[in-house]
């Protein structure tokens, strides 16, 4: 279903939402609608973040509350209705207009502010002491067996060399967890291929790769989007020495380059892990995925017994 939001004859907001019926435990289908999203894992592998209603800049939380409460109204569409993952701004503004939902997942998010920053020095000043060292000794030790080089993928024939290599290390790293690498996922991979290997113009994706002594280390997926990059994903190769941090080297190098090219922000997107944590020099955000529902007894019921198995399963855990 497409949305669209219109002030007079101007169109201000747009929206895809996904229609899918799911199977319930008692065998009963719900009618589900998702937000730029399809509910099923493998074309959802490609994951959504800051994930809204296409709106205008002017009036954003207007047009977008009165989107939500149009598709909030529209009861015989849905029983379930999934919005996000979004910032928890957004997400708090409509869930205020609700009491019926739950939370799906809520995953803390980091930023770099390089506002006011000239040079890398000035953002590596915000960070730890700890990570200030372990950046510098990486750089340290890696400089006394060859030349570093922060390389990016200008042309097609570098891009398809650098994401193949991305590929193959991705899937070794990944392909054996829960929801495997999304490089052996056909739309993942069809996904990216389009958005790599479009035209200049609108090209918004840039590939980099750590090099020492000209032999690839470690490779950085971006998106960029107005004065904001944000990472994406990345491969890295292992090292025999603990105290190199190839990922904490890597990320500072193109940091320093967004510094130079006048960046506002480098955001590691949602997604828990210790290095994002470390990097960042910005308060914890976070962003969450939500899922209203009908207010029915039959799904009223079904929260009640959802919730009771989660309260049960963390008690069985402990």
């Amino acid at each position: 279903m497409v949305i669209a939001a219109y002030q007079g004859s101007d169109c201000v907001g747009l929206a895809l939402a996904a229609q899918r019926k799911t199977p319930s435990s008692t065998g009963c289908k719900i009618k589900q609608l998702w937000l730029h999203r399809s509910g099923e894992q493998a074309i959802d592998q490609v994951w959504i973040e800051h994930n809204d209603f296409l709106v205008q800049r002017d009036n954003k939380a207007q047009i977008r509350l009165a989107m939500f409460e149009y598709l909030y109204a529209q009861k015989t569409l849905w029983q379930e209705l999934y919005f996000g993952l979004a910032e928890s701004s957004v997400i708090d503004t409509l869930t205020a207009k609700s009491t019926f939902y739950r939370e799906v997942i809520s995953s803390p998010d980091f930023e770099v502010d390089l506002l006011n920053k000239s040079h890398l020095n000035d953002y590596l000043a915000d960070l730890s002491k700890n990570t200030r060292s372990q950046i510098r000794r990486t750089e340290k030790i890696l400089s006394q067996t060859g030349d570093l080089i922060l390389a990016l993928a200008e042309n097609d024939t570098q891009k398809k060399q650098f994401l193949h290599d991305i590929a193959q290390l991705h899937k070794e790293k990944w392909r054996n967890t829960e929801f495997g690498s999304g490089f052996d996922n056909p739309i993942f991979e069809r996904f990216h291929q389009q958005l790599i290997f479009e035209e200049k113009e609108t090209n918004k994706t840039r590939i980099y790769c750590l090099m020492l002594d000209k032999k690839p280390m470690a490779y950085i997926y971006i998106l960029i989007h107005d004065k904001t990059w944000y990472f994406y994903l990345s491969a890295m190769k292992s090292h025999h020495d603990n105290r190199v941090k190839v990922g904490l080297l890597a990320h500072a190098y193109i940091i320093q380059q967004a510094i130079s090219e006048g960046v506002a922000k480098y955001s590691f997107l949602a997604g828990e892990a210790r290095y994002k944590r470390s990097l960042s020099n910005q308060p914890e955000a976070s962003q969450k995925l939500i899922c209203f529902y009908q207010p029915t007894l039959f799904m009223r019921t079904r929260e009640f017994v959802r919730s009771a198995k989660s309260v049960l399963k963390n008690l069985l855990r402990h």
